[in-house]
């Protein structure tokens, strides 16, 4: 009987094992490319601005502002012994996340030291030596600091004695040169199906209220806007400092909820410019142009007035192939990007790895970086990995590849910028 059992089971397995596995219908999956809206739209949001932030600078994280402090020049030296008798208040410090960002504390930590070892130089016979002599010591201090850590030091500590103090003299200048900050555009436009998508995924490129606000033609004018006339009026500046602010803060917050995200921006705008007109009239100033109309036809002179309604002043299509200096600065800036095609997001990684450097050294390090990016990715291509559409990979030499790739993958790149970039061909 066991035997006769045993029988039966091997017969069942052979039944089920000569069945034929099921057929495996492969799907074909096309996709296309997101429209630009929705694509911004799926960004992260950045953090709402505060009012410390807007004070941020807009290089980005290689420094805090003010970083490497200036080199004691006499007249300076003259100047504070002359004009103060105690120290400085030291700068405020940036507004950094409670943790990382370790190199723009220890920055943070040398200017706010440097003032008031300065001061104390002023009692002696050759003041000026002294101040630079605690320049140097301080500089020094913080390049210690900097090899204390296991972390990429800053450009200028990897250099010794005199060459050290001229490279970190030379940081200081570029770092003090006047950078073309955008204007504010006032008023905003209205939020709209059309410019939500630009609304949510710009934050955080749009300049700030620290701009030019109060000095600039498009505030201090009395056209549609209906300003107060007086370009450096400090109330008015005020008032469109907390606008500027509230509303930056209160889209961050809408576009956290995407299902309601337009119809909260709308709300943000309108309720933002029925309280600067209130606010503006509290103060006594001469109301707006458009603050003197009431209900829909003071928010349609608004509408109407906005100089950047679609808000995309911050979308640039750049040319990546040759980065000169100008367009390093901008790049290595609060920058994003918008193309998700490869191999651009490597390629731009590759210049960008480039930031930390020093200013005079960042041209030559993304012409390498890219370089050694083309090769990997050449040599990477088949099975999984990039496909090479363009074919860039079959040409010669590395020259040959490098052209077609500058032109091929790296013409028109489209970005969100804080700062707009140079004009094409201009740093050739």
């Amino acid at each position: 009987m066991a035997a006769f059992s045993l029988l039966l089971l091997l017969l069942g397995a052979t039944v089920v094992a000569l069945e034929p596995p099921p057929e495996l219908v492969q799907e074909s999956l096309e996709l296309e490319p997101p429209p630009i809206q929705q694509l911004l739209l799926d960004l992260d949001p950045a953090p709402p601005p505060s009012a410390a932030s807007a004070t941020f600078s807009p290089w980005g994280p290689r420094s805090v502002p003010g970083f490497p402090p200036p080199w004691p020049e006499v007249a300076a030296v003259t100047r504070m012994c002359r004009e103060r008798a105690q120290a400085p208040p030291p700068p405020a410090a940036p507004p950094l996340p409670p943790s990382s960002f370790g190199h723009l504390r220890r920055q943070a930590a040398a200017l706010s030291a440097l003032p008031t070892r300065m001061v104390t130089c002023c009692g002696r016979a050759d003041p000026v030596r002294c101040a630079r002599r605690q320049w140097s010591s301080v500089l020094d201090s913080f390049c210690s600091e900097e090899f204390s850590v296991k972390t990429r030091p800053f450009s200028c500590c990897r250099r010794r004695g005199a060459q050290r103090s001229r490279c970190f003299r030379d940081a200081a200048a570029e770092a003090a040169a006047e950078l073309p900050v955008p204007e504010v555009p006032f008023p905003p436009g209205e939020p709209t199906a059309d410019n939500v998508g630009n609304i949510c995924g710009l934050r955080g490129l749009r300049p700030g209220p620290t701009g030019n606000i109060g000095t600039t033609s498009t505030i201090g004018t009395t056209g549609t806007t209906g300003t107060t006339g007086t370009t450096g009026n400090t109330g008015t500046s005020r008032a469109l400092d907390r606008f500027h602010l509230r509303l930056e803060r209160e889209f961050g917050s809408c576009c956290r909820n995407r299902n309601r995200s337009l119809e909260c921006a709308h709300e943000a705008w309108r309720s933002g410019l029925e309280r600067l007109c209130q606010e503006e009239a509290a103060q006594g100033l001469r109301p707006r142009l458009c603050c003197e109309a009431s209900g829909l036809a003071r928010i349609s002179c608004f509408a109407a007035a906005a100089p950047a309604p679609r808000y995309d002043r911050e979308l640039h299509n750049v040319s990546l192939g040759q980065a000169g200096p100008e367009l390093l600065r901008v790049l290595c800036g609060p920058a994003r990007l918008l193309s998700r095609r490869r191999p651009i997001p490597e390629l731009l990684g590759a210049i960008t790895s480039c930031c930390p450097r020093h200013p005079q050294e960042q041209r030559a390090c993304a012409d390498e970086q890219l370089g050694r990016t083309i090769a990997s990715l050449c040599s990477a291509r088949g099975g999984g990995a990039w496909k090479d559409p363009l074919r860039c990979c079959a040409g010669g030499d590395a020259a040959e590849r490098r052209r077609c790739f500058n032109s091929a993958y790296l013409q028109r790149v489209l970005m969100g910028l804080a700062l707009p970039p140079p004009a094409p061909g201009h740093e050739e």
